[in-house]
């Protein structure tokens, strides 16, 4: 969560970012389709993966695993299955990522699946009392399949 969130009261982090999304996913709604990384095996919980319409074709895909599992190539297969979907089951045309500047894990699984960084926004994200950057990735449709 370095790089994603301060720390949050667990009353607030299940009211404000868990709950809303349990609700039913369709292409066009405002929230994430949110979806749980399972270890195969044994089928414990290990991370989120998923996406959500921007409109216009695009989707901003996200993804959080916990520390034991990172490093594993976990997020990369993840993140290959949710593209997937989104591509070829959803139709979105273009898939985007944000992740704040420093997360070269992150990074690495993007540019591994195939996304492009395609630019910097400049103290963009406020987290631990000071401004990040942010780095900005996409992948077109036609580049994936």
């Amino acid at each position: 969560m370095h790089f994603i969130s301060a720390v949050r009261a667990e009353d607030l982090i299940r009211q404000q970012a868990f709950e809303p999304r349990l609700q039913p996913w369709e292409k066009g709604c405002g929230h994430w389709l949110c979806l749980v990384i399972q270890q195969k095996a044994s089928d414990v919980p290990i991370g989120l993966t998923g996406f959500i319409d921007r409109g216009d074709g695009i989707a901003e895909v996200g993804f959080m695993l916990a520390p034991a599992y990172q490093g594993r190539g976990v997020g990369r297969e993840s993140l290959s299955d949710i593209v997937r979907y989104a591509f070829e089951e959803q139709g979105f045309r273009k898939l985007t990522a944000t992740v704040t500047a420093g997360n070269h894990a992150s990074r690495r699984i993007l540019l591994n699946v195939g996304f492009e960084q395609e630019g910097t926004l400049r103290q963009n994200y406020f987290l631990h009392d000071r401004w990040h950057d942010d780095w900005i990735f996409g992948l077109l449709n036609r580049a994936f399949t």
